[in-house]
């Protein structure tokens, strides 16, 4: 490596959209920028997927820290299982460092032994080798940041998750001028949110979303029930000044939205006064034209709160004909057919229904459209550009965008790819590292064996064998088949030829005398054989053989 070498190594968030994750190298030093993570797109018993760490954990002494550009999930959700493989520092603004707190001390660490460093803004820090400037922008949550880093090769600019929107409800802008210093002092390479660059013009502005919620609100005669991104603190504030100005008060239904709430108020991002929110038991026995309840579950997930409010079998609120109820969330893909069925299940109750089909301007995207992202090229003109945040199409198109713009290198990489830079020398790629997905439920990783073993049950169905010997190895009654999700004509009589077919597969074994794995596999396979003559399916076979105590 040559001394003013940088190496830039995606471990996630290049070629898809969340657990954003990437490695800065440079020396002996490595620095990761965010650890996020991301959630099943299929249902294989998995609750969180978090990029592999093979790259970090063979070079674990050379691993510096983390430093977080802000708090969202596919930013910081995968910390507790990095620091659980390697100690290191954390460094993160302090509404994210809340969320981190809270999600290491539901890990049970020692919040107390971990170095966690909490950014400010316009202040820089040092990270081995590496010097951090944090810089302010907008986005959907509270506390986000830009990163100018002096590296090797020369300043370097990660945007983090951006919009530039003259009206966000913290009163926080992105902060153009030091973009714009930054860009006169000379930016070697600007890295930059690319989740957008599909959507033309500008992001609405939250402001504008404030006053629609407010008319729609102030209209309503019944309660009010906002689904929202649990993390959207730009949001909340709008909710609680119009739940203010409308004489409501807010009923909280969800952990996530209460856990946001908690940090960000604890942080001194949301200043509601203390008797705005009430219990749910208190808010349910209110009349319903003084209560608004905000509640998480726009995705249509089964256990979140809207989708039991939707059924009826909340716990804690019951809604009513006639309340209404507001996604001010957008669809994330994939989901579409789970919400409108939620939609239909408040329709189908009686409700009222308001979403971005009915009322586009009930959402405002936290991310950058096309002439936000131009702009930023703008202020920051860069001798050379990457894109980030995005699936290859959109990194393809804000990778047009740059070139159009006047950035004559530019490169394009995914997950894995090894992206090395000097101060003279243009991006290119040298190699690749392992990279991926581990899929983990309540903390746990799943191993791939059993993820291909659940998918392999999923697509064929699964069929038992029971084969009883007695105390001398012969049959002791007949095997027992069962199947389950099996497609085809699978009728009683095909499993009795089954079993018959084993028996005799079974008994010529044990004539044979093989060993115990023959039998099995002779059985597995006499009976798979049936079932796929019949029904041109073949099943995931599970032979279990049961032996007689001699004693």
């Amino acid at each position: 490596m040559n001394a003013d070498e940088l190496r830039l190594i995606p471990l996630g968030g290049l070629g898809e959209i969340g657990m954003n994750c990437l490695a800065l190298e440079q020396g002996q030093d490595i620095v990761v920028i965010d650890c996020g993570v991301t959630f099943p797109s299929v249902d294989n018993g998995s609750d969180i997927l978090h990029p592999r760490f093979d790259y970090l954990l063979e070079r674990r002494d050379r691993v510096r820290g983390i430093v977080i550009t802000h708090g969202h999930e596919d930013h910081i959700g995968a910390i507790p299982y990095l620091l659980d493989e390697i100690d290191v520092p954390v460094w993160a603004p302090a509404h994210a460092m809340g969320l981190i707190k809270l999600r290491l001390g539901e890990w049970q660490f020692d919040l107390d032994a971990l170095p966690l460093k909490t950014t400010h803004v316009g202040q820089t820090f040092r990270v081995g080798s590496f010097e951090f400037e944090p810089i302010r922008v907008t986005h959907s949550i509270a506390d986000a940041t830009a990163l100018a880093i002096k590296t090797a090769a020369g300043t370097i600019v990660h945007t983090g998750d951006f919009k530039l929107d003259d009206h966000p409800a913290d009163g926080e802008l992105t902060d153009e001028a030091r973009l714009r210093e930054l860009g006169d002092e000379g930016v070697r390479l600007l890295l930059s949110d690319s989740t957008n660059v599909d959507a033309r013009g500008t992001a609405a502005s939250e402001r504008e979303v404030g006053d629609e919620l407010a008319q729609i609100v102030e209209g309503a005669e019944t309660r009010v029930i906002i689904g929202i991104f649990a993390s959207n603190v730009q949001r909340l504030l709008h909710l609680g000044d119009i739940a203010m100005r409308t004489g409501r008060r807010i009923v909280l239904l969800g952990r996530s939205v209460m856990n946001h709430v908690r940090v960000a108020t604890s942080v001194g991002r949301l200043r509601w006064p203390s008797d705005l929110v009430v219990a749910p038991d208190v808010g349910q026995q209110m009349p319903r034209r003084e209560v608004m309840v905000i509640a998480s579950g726009t995705q249509a997930e089964t256990q979140a709160a809207l989708a039991r409010l939707s059924t009826g079998e909340h716990p804690r609120f019951k809604l009513d004909e006639g309340d209404l109820v507001v996604f001010s969330s957008r669809t994330i893909p994939g989901n579409d057919r789970a919400v409108y069925d939620l939609y239909g299940a408040f329709l189908r109750a009686g409700m009222q229904v308001v979403s971005r089909a009915t009322h586009p301007r009930v959402h405002a995207s936290g991310h950058a459209h096309r002439d936000e992202q131009l702009r930023m090229i703008e202020l920051v003109r860069p001798r050379s550009f990457l894109p980030v945040h995005g699936t290859l199409h959109h990194l393809h198109r804000h990778a047009e965008l740059a070139r159009d713009a006047g950035v004559d290198d530019v490169l394009i990489a995914e997950n894995g790819d090894v992206v090395t830079i000097g101060t003279d020398r243009a991006l290119a790629k040298n190699g690749r590292v392992p990279s991926g997905r581990v899929y983990t439920l309540d903390g746990t990783a799943i191993s791939d064996e059993v993820l291909r073993e659940r998918t392999q049950l999923g697509r064929k169905g699964v069929l038992t064998v029971a084969i009883a010997l007695d105390d001398r190895g012969a049959l002791a009654s007949a095997p027992a088949l069962a199947c389950y999700g099996v497609v085809g004509p699978l009728e009683r009589d095909v499993l009795v030829r089954a079993e018959r077919a084993v028996e005799h597969a079974v008994d010529v074994a044990l004539k044979d005398r093989v060993r115990p794995e023959e039998l099995v596999e002779a059985a597995r396979l006499a009976a798979r054989r049936v079932i796929d003559a019949h029904t041109g399916q073949k099943p995931y076979v599970l032979v279990s053989v049961l032996r007689e105590d001699r004693r």
